[in-house]
């Protein structure tokens, strides 16, 4: 029996030193943590507060003694290390993601990526640059081209301390297709920031959230002509659509949450934009009104997304109505997800869309509806469709107005097969006047018998004062003489 369990002891640490993988292969995975793909044959290698960053750079991490080829490491992550000032170049490697984000990094000397020819994803995130060298991104020496970092495709520069980009920033990495600027104090586009962006013709991704920007230059989507996403979130300043997105004739999404908006109207609203099929309009806090009109060059919209603004009150039935000058009517946009939760919408128009039940997604919920019969195609028509769609969320959707009908569901409401009332002619509230009209009717009721009890008490003179209101000769002459009484002696 003992003999049975060492062989199963030796069996099993057998297999837990097959389990792991060889470390001489990757000497990183020493002193960093190592996630390995299914074969091994690859590594991601985090290295996170490791207190000596400088002996990375080190020969013997990067190449294998035997065959002196370089280490297999996918990705390569190194956070919160005090860096600062990075001066070291990094050793050849074929790693295609390369990760520094959190690590207070002031600057960085020039050329020090030229070996990372393979790296697709540069990540400089959540750090203290404010100045980026023309040099920084340089690369090695490829014909036809300057110097190029030839794979980068993602470049990550958001949340540091940059205020402007020199017009040569990208001129090693004209290929960048994804360009992460946001939560960086721009104030505006000036023009080396202008001329820097406008160098990327092959850019599909741009992030400018949270820049403090009031506008987009003219001109600026010219030449980056590929560009697919566009967030411009968190900047309250912009109040308008910017023009220069009728330029973006590529562009497929397009986020404008947290912006300046008070009321979106045809004059200032979208420019004509065939392209663009995802539109996020949320927690605009100033947004009021979307008019007629304001989003009909979103001809091919499919996604709509107009939720948490705190003070929207209306969307015009004909906001995504493009007026047609063949037919004199108007073409709408074919909307398949739509999002107006939590707004201050009470009413809704069923025209505001060409085909509800063409809906893959809703969201009406936490809004004030008024359920009066003005909103009755909400019950009859739409509420089918919701419960259809999503049946959890169409339960919430809930009455505020009028005061009997408040904390009612629609979906109460539907089940009892319930007609709303509607407002008269001049907008009163007769569920209001209930009280005021039983208490008249109940005083006519009490006021008939006691107006008959006091007349029949008149005619019997039962009140002692009757006589003073009565001008008969006979009433005249009784205030004088008094009936003698029966047994008083004659």
């Amino acid at each position: 029996m003992k003999n049975m369990y060492r062989i199963l002891f030796i069996l099993a640490s057998v297999m837990l030193c097959a389990a792991e993988p060889d470390q001489n292969k990757f000497p990183l995975c020493k002193i960093c943590t190592c996630k390995f793909d299914v074969n091994e044959t690859t590594a991601d290698v985090l290295c996170a507060a490791h207190g000596n960053y400088q002996s990375i750079y080190q020969d013997y991490f990067w190449k294998l003694n035997a065959t002196n080829e370089s280490v297999a490491y996918n990705s390569l992550a190194i956070h919160y290390e005090k860096l600062t000032n990075m001066t070291n170049v990094f050793p050849p490697s074929n790693l295609t993601v390369l990760d520094l984000a959190n690590n207070n990094i002031m600057s960085i000397k020039d050329s020090i990526f030229k070996n990372l020819q393979n790296m697709k994803v540069l990540i400089l995130s959540y750090n203290d640059l404010d100045l980026i060298h023309p040099d920084t991104f340089k690369g090695l020496y490829l014909e036809a081209r300057l110097l190029p970092l030839r794979s980068l495709k993602e470049l990550r520069l958001d949340h540091n301390q940059l205020h402007t980009l020199n017009k040569d920033t990208f001129e090693h990495t004209t290929d960048i297709e994804i360009l992460d600027l946001s939560h960086n104090d721009f104030q505006t586009i000036d023009r080396h920031t202008l001329l820097a962006i406008s160098g990327l013709p092959y850019l599909k991704k741009l992030y400018l959230q949270y820049t403090g920007i009031k506008t987009l230059p003219d001109d600026m989507l010219h030449t980056p002509r590929r560009l697919q996403i566009l967030d411009l979130s968190g900047n309250i300043g912009i109040e308008k659509i910017p023009r220069t997105l009728r330029q973006a004739i590529n562009l497929q999404e397009l986020y404008l949450n947290n912006t300046g908006f008070v009321n979106l109207t045809q004059d200032n609203g979208f420019p004509n934009m065939p392209s663009v099929r995802v539109l996020h309009l949320c927690r605009n806090e100033l947004l009021h009104h979307v008019g007629r009109h304001s989003l009909s060059g979103l001809t091919n919209l499919t996604d709509l997304r107009m939720s948490d603004n705190i003070d929207l009150v209306t969307i015009d039935d004909l906001a995504l109505a493009k007026p047609s000058k063949l037919t004199g009517g108007a073409i709408w946009p074919p909307i398949k997800k739509l999002y107006i939760g939590n707004n201050k919408i009470s009413y809704l128009e069923s025209e505001i869309i060409a085909r509800w039940d063409s809906l893959s997604e809703l969201d009406i919920r936490e809004n004030p509806w008024t359920c009066e019969c003005e909103n009755q195609w909400l019950i009859d028509d739409l509420m089918p469709i919701y419960l259809k769609i999503n049946e959890d969320m169409a339960k919430e959707v809930m009455c505020a107005a009028p005061v009997e009908m408040r904390y009612f569901s629609f979906y109460d409401i539907l089940m009892k097969k319930s007609h709303m009332r509607c407002l008269d002619t001049y907008g009163n509230r007769p569920e209001k006047d209930g009280t005021l009209l039983v208490g008249i009717l109940a005083g006519v009721l009490l006021a008939i018998p006691l107006i008959l009890f006091i007349l029949y008490a008149y005619k019997q003179r039962w009140f002692s004062l009757a006589g003073y209101f009565d001008n008969s000769p006979a009433s005249y002459s009784r205030r004088f003489y008094k009936s003698t009484p029966h047994d008083e002696d004659i």
